[in-house]
């Protein structure tokens, strides 16, 4: 036999509606806090990396800076990299800001694809330099 649960008083009801809107307003507040340059930094990094391991270069294009991309096109980007390595993820460590410039160390994970180390996983460190334009971070990308 089931029994009906007892429906709320007028009361509770209001007070879990009240707390329910203060929860969503408090949730609202904390995602308009402006981030700080090195979470900004460390979020396009990461996007741009997962770019580059996934072999989206047409995507890791876009967060190099404008003055870059005047330059290279986009079709001709990948030819930027070697192919002695196949990047297997990375992973953002920190990020150090200036006024208009970031640096960012990455931890890298990479297989080696010629012989004779073949099928062999290294992972090492890199420092990237970001900058900021227009008020956006850009990867430095040296020509």
């Amino acid at each position: 036999m089931t029994h009906p649960l007892p429906s709320p008083t007028p009361r509770r009801a209001a007070l879990a509606a009240l707390l329910g809107a203060a929860a969503l307003a408090l949730a609202g507040c904390a995602a308009l806090q402006p981030k700080t340059p090195e979470q900004q930094v460390q979020q396009r990094a990461e996007a741009r990396w997962a770019a580059l391991v996934a072999g989206d270069f047409d995507k890791a294009w876009t967060y190099t800076q404008p003055g870059y991309r005047a330059i290279v096109q986009q079709k001709d980007y990948r030819k930027r990299f070697n192919s002695a390595g196949q990047w297997r993820g990375a992973q953002i460590h920190q990020a150090t800001c200036e006024a208009e410039r970031c640096t960012v160390r990455i931890r890298l994970t990479t297989r080696v694809i010629v012989p004779p180390f073949a099928g062999q996983d290294i992972v090492g460190a890199i420092d990237e330099q970001w900058v900021r334009e227009d008020g956006q971070w850009w990867f430095y990308q040296a020509l």
